[in-house]
């Protein structure tokens, strides 16, 4: 496993929640491994995850790397990642807060696709929140390299038409042998997942229920124990974290151009 990008191409359907709830989930899925969440929004939504109760370090994240002179290393990289538990198995990359700071990123997001192989190496996957698509400063190397490409989308009418049209740009942008798909959050507002799948034509579709209580505790904090691991939130994450790792290995070894 290795790189994972999710972005959206209508509205605020979800994928910051969905991003932080994969990155939760992830070492309990695959307990071999650990996971970085990046946050490469260049529309600049900068989430501090009430997981962190907002004790981020001034200057740290994509910036400070965006101001290193030398190149991205793993190393130059881990440090400036925060965690977000004690025992440092799920991790978080910051992103930006003013749209305005996202021109000087480019090297990050290609030194980012550079050091992946080398993560997944040391046992470290990473799964990116692109926001969503079509910024000026958009990370097309992200887009373009990503393992797996997802676009989140809700079951409403704008969002299925605006994913319909995401997808097929993704794929022409990525190729045919490149594994592109979608995650739906929520279903039946008025579609169900079914006639959804049957439009993006993406079969299987995963699907991650709305829940209000757990997204919250990832944004603003709360309470992580039984409850929250139990949520429709992360028990959706889970099954997409598997889902995941089948459409990854499905492709075999990936060779980025």
């Amino acid at each position: 496993m290795s790189l994972i990008a999710l972005c959206s191409a209508t509205g605020a359907p979800g994928v910051t929640t969905t991003a932080l709830a994969l990155g939760w989930v992830w070492p309990l899925v695959h307990p071999d491994r650990r996971v970085l969440v990046v946050d490469a929004d260049v529309a600049g939504s900068g989430p501090l995850p009430g997981l962190l109760h907002a004790d981020v370090p001034a200057g740290n994240g994509v910036l400070a790397l965006a101001a290193e002179r030398t190149g991205l290393t793993p190393d130059s990289l881990i440090e400036q990642v925060l965690a977000l538990d004690p025992s440092g198995q799920r991790l978080l990359l910051t992103g930006i807060t003013d749209p305005t700071q996202a021109r000087t990123l480019g090297s990050v997001w290609t030194g980012l696709v550079d050091v992946a192989p080398e993560l997944a190496g040391a046992g470290i996957d990473v799964v990116v929140d692109l926001g969503r698509l079509g910024h000026r400063y958009e990370p097309t190397v992200l887009v373009e390299q990503a393992d797996v490409a997802a676009v989140v989308l809700r079951s409403t009418l704008p969002s299925v038409t605006g994913a319909t049209s995401a997808l097929r740009s993704l794929r022409e942008t990525r190729g045919p042998a490149s594994m592109t798909t979608a995650v739906l959050i929520g279903e039946g507002d008025p579609y169900t997942s079914r006639e959804i799948a049957r439009e993006l034509h993406v079969d299987p579709l995963p699907t991650v229920a709305m829940d209000a209580w757990a997204a919250q505790v990832l944004s603003t904090g709360g309470a992580t124990g039984w409850r929250f691991d139990r949520s429709p939130l992360l028990r959706g994450a889970r099954g997409l974290a598997a889902s995941l790792h089948a459409l990854i290995n499905s492709l075999g070894p990936v060779v980025r151009s």
